[in-house]
C-alpha cells in the first residue's frame, strides 16, 4: 500500500510539473497590443476564362517588437493538419462539406474546409525584416525574408476618414505594382496589412492601382492575443521571393496538367497563362 501511495504521489507531482511547464511554455509566446481586422479583396481567374472576385477576412496582430498578418481561417485549418486527431477532424469536416456540395451544388458549402489564402506575413522590427510563408506550387510551400528598406513612400496631402480615424494618403511603387495607402497618424504604429508598413501611423487601407488587390480595415481593438508562430515550419522550403513566385505561377498556369500527371484526375485543359490578373507582386515576370 505504501509503494502504491508513493507511486501515486510521484505521478501527481510529475503531472503537476508537466502542466506547469506547459502553462509556462504558452506564456512564452509574445502578446499583441493591437488587433486590426481587414478585408482582403482579390480579383483572379477561376477555370479557363471566368474571372471573379472575393473577400478574405484577415487579421493583423501588433506589439512594439513584431507583427503577424494572417487569415484566422487558414491558421485554424493548419492547426488541424498539425495533429493526428486534428487531421481526423479535418477529414470528417471535408466529407460533410463534399456531401453538402453534392446535394446542393452550392460551392459555398466548401468554404469551411478550403483554403482561400496560404499567406502569413511576420514583421520583425528589431531586425527590420519581413518573413513570408506561402504556397509555392502544387504540393510545395516556401518561406523567405526581405528587408524593410525595399518599400519607400511618398506622402501626399489628401485626407479621408477610415473607421473614424483621419487618414493621410501615401503612394509607393513596390515589386511591380503601384500602391496607395491611407494611414492614421493618431495610431502611431508603423505597420499595416500584408507587407505594407513604414508610414508614421497605422495603414488602414491599401489599394494597388489596377484595383485587383486591396486591404481595407473593418475593425480595430486593443488585444492581448498570443502571436503564435506558424504551424510546422518544417513544411516550408527556404526559397527566394522571385523563384517562389515563378514556381507558383507555373502551378497556377498548369495546375490541371500537374493534377492529371500526379493523381490521374483529368480536370480539363489548363487555363491560358494569366497576364491581366496576377499576384500581389508582379516583378517575377
Amino acid at each position: 500500500m505504501v509503494m502504491t501511495t508513493n507511486r501515486l504521489i510521484t505521478i501527481l507531482v510529475l503531472l503537476c510539473i508537466a502542466l506547469y511547464a506547459s502553462a509556462k511554455k504558452k506564456q512564452q509566446y509574445p502578446r499583441a497590443e493591437i488587433k486590426v481586422s481587414y478585408k482582403y479583396h482579390e480579383k483572379l481567374l477561376r477555370g479557363n476564362k471566368e474571372f471573379f472576385e472575393h473577400d478574405i477576412p484577415m487579421s493583423l496582430l501588433i506589439n512594439s517588437q513584431q507583427s503577424k498578418f494572417y487569415s484566422p481561417h487558414t491558421e485554424y485549418l493548419d492547426s488541424l493538419e498539425s495533429t493526428p486527431s486534428g487531421r481526423a477532424k479535418s477529414k470528417q469536416m471535408m466529407d460533410i462539406a463534399v456531401q453538402k456540395y453534392i446535394d446542393s451544388k452550392d460551392v459555398s458549402a466548401m468554404n469551411s474546409v478550403t483554403y482561400r489564402t496560404f499567406m502569413y506575413i511576420f514583421k520583425d522590427y528589431a531586425n527590420e525584416c519581413i518573413t513570408v510563408y506561402d504556397k509555392a506550387g502544387m504540393m510545395e510551400s516556401g518561406v523567405y525574408s526581405e528587408p524593410f528598406s525595399e518599400l519607400t513612400w511618398e506622402v501626399g496631402d489628401s485626407i479621408k476618414t477610415v473607421l473614424g480615424y483621419e487618414c493621410i494618403k501615401a503612394t509607393a511603387d513596390y515589386h511591380g505594382r503601384k500602391w496607395t495607402a491611407w494611414f492614421a497618424p493618431e495610431i502611431p504604429v508603423q505597420d499595416g496589412p500584408w507587407k505594407l508598413r513604414g508610414l508614421p501611423g497605422l495603414i488602414l487601407e491599401g489599394t494597388e492601382a489596377k484595383g485587383h488587390h486591396s486591404f481595407v480595415a473593418d475593425g480595430i481593438e486593443e488585444s492581448n492575443m498570443p502571436i503564435y508562430p506558424i504551424y510546422d515550419n518544417s513544411n516550408y522550403d527556404k526559397m527566394n521571393r522571385i523563384d517562389m513566385l515563378k514556381s507558383l505561377r507555373n502551378y497556377r498556369d498548369n495546375s490541371n496538367s500537374m493534377t492529371k500527371a500526379s493523381i490521374g484526375l483529368d480536370l480539363g485543359e489548363d487555363a491560358p497563362p494569366q497576364t491581366e490578373y496576377d499576384f500581389l507582386e508582379t516583378d517575377y515576370r
